[in-house]
């Protein structure tokens, strides 16, 4: 596994998830939640707090296009709440991140890819070296919905802060495997998920202690519920335990244009996910549905087993 990805509360409990129950041959950073220093100052935190030691090569300060955006006021100024982060001890690998995708989708087999951040590292990978789809094992992202969108009515924040990134690798791959806000609304972390990690007493499962109770706290402002999605790390299980999320394929487009609807991500449900008159292949198993309450335990579960090895 290749994670993608701006932490960010959910991307640090994903990357955590990762480290303990994948493979994980690299961690590439992008803009997104915040700005890429910090993004890649966390990711190189979260590494050392864990006592993994995995490549991490920096990548796109700005979207391809679009105005830079953040999600400061979700997940605090530096991204990780109010965590106080150790002194680093190591720097990243380089900043080419995207030159760093296409070696790793070229020389390990069976590679999955999973983009929990905006696209704008994949889409650049992409004018790249085109090939990378067939280059790849799988790719699953965390982004879009079906239904309404979190940071407009219509647009999920990962598509919506660089859909012109998101609309090329929607339109670039064949197939990918898209968790969106649709199941990950309903897979929710709360008080006892942050009570047995805290009990876990390492510095690990302190960490995600700590962000899912600032998850926690925002989710009950925001959203009036005590637990919260930890959406990138539905993501993640998704790609280990697909046993455990449904989904159906449907024809996926991402709206550029429309002044209500830039960054929504078109799912065609009709019969057989297909246009009855352009006949639009489906490019994306989209996921609906989760066993949430296995889903929970397996994410919390792989973050206290890291511990317990590390």
């Amino acid at each position: 596994m290749l994670i993608d990805c701006d932490p960010g509360v959910d991307d640090a409990i994903a990357l955590l998830t990762a480290m303990s129950r994948a493979d994980l041959v690299g961690i590439t950073t992008v803009n997104g939640n915040v700005g890429i220093e910090h993004t890649t100052h966390n990711a190189l935190a979260i590494a050392q707090i864990a006592g993994v030691e995995v490549p991490i090569h920096r990548g796109a300060a700005r979207p391809l296009v679009a105005p830079t955006m953040d999600a400061a006021h979700i997940h605090g100024a530096t991204g990780l709440g109010s965590i106080e982060l150790p002194a680093l001890s190591r720097d990243v690998d380089s900043d080419d991140a995207v030159g760093f995708i296409l070696d790793m989708a070229r020389s390990v087999d069976n590679l999955h890819l999973v983009a929990v951040g905006p696209f704008t590292n994949i889409a650049l990978a992409l004018r790249r070296d085109p090939t990378l789809p067939q280059r790849l094992g799988g790719f699953t992202i965390m982004g879009g919905a079906a239904g309404p969108g979190n940071v407009t009515a219509t647009a999920e924040f990962n598509v919506w802060a660089d859909p012109e990134a998101a609309a090329m690798v929607f339109n670039e791959f064949p197939m990918l495997t898209m968790v969106g806000l649709d199941v990950t609304h309903k897979v929710l972390l709360g008080p006892a998920e942050r009570d047995r990690m805290r009990a876990a007493g390492t510095p690990a499962s302190l960490l995600a202690a700590g962000l899912l109770d600032h998850a926690v706290t925002v989710a009950s402002e925001i959203r009036g519920c005590a637990g919260a999605p930890i959406h990138d790390a539905s993501a993640v299980m998704a790609v280990l335990r697909p046993d455990l999320f449904q989904g159906r394929s449907h024809p996926v487009s991402v709206e550029l244009h429309g002044p209500l609807t830039r960054g929504m991500t078109v799912v065609d449900q009709r019969v057989d996910g297909r246009n009855g008159t352009n006949e639009s292949p489906a490019n994306a198993h989209v996921l609906f549905d989760a066993q949430a309450d296995q889903v929970v335990t397996e994410i919390v579960d792989a973050v206290i087993g890291l511990q317990v090895q590390g």
